[in-house]
């Protein structure tokens, strides 16, 4: 003999088995979702702003200048990691600056002196990485 349980289940599923495809699709946008994940590239709304500001030459980050060093490869995290290793073991003092993000190019500025310490092509930039 089976219990009630068993039986409420039994009734259930026969029931599920001849829904309406109206009646699944309410049964479904019923049920709780979990978010889908949209990596930040993928936002384009998020980024309006910024290229416009690119656009305009008024895109700026305060940065930490390390210096500038060549590198072998054009691309990686692995170079750049390099780069930063290098550049810290050279204990040159690091610089407070502003680097301007421009459609032509990139520009370092000394904070304190306004002197221009980089002007990048943009045509020459190849990789860039997050701080590590």
């Amino acid at each position: 003999m089976s219990s009630c349980g068993d039986m409420g289940e039994a009734i259930e599923l026969s029931t599920r088995e001849h829904e309406t495809p109206e009646m699944h699709k309410l049964r479904q946008s019923l049920r709780r979702k979990k978010p889908t994940y949209v990596p930040e590239a993928s936002r384009p709304h998020q980024w309006q702003a910024d290229e416009e500001a690119v656009r305009k030459g008024k895109c700026n980050f305060p940065v930490r200048y390390l210096g500038l060093v060549e590198v072998e490869e054009s691309r990686g995290m692995h170079v750049c990691e390099e780069a930063v290793k290098k550049q810290k073991v050279s204990g040159k003092k690091t610089v407070k600056a502003v680097l301007w993000v421009s459609a032509d190019g990139l520009r370092v500025v000394d904070e304190k002196t306004k002197d221009l310490i980089v002007d990048q092509t943009i045509e020459k930039v190849s990789f860039c990485a997050p701080r590590s």
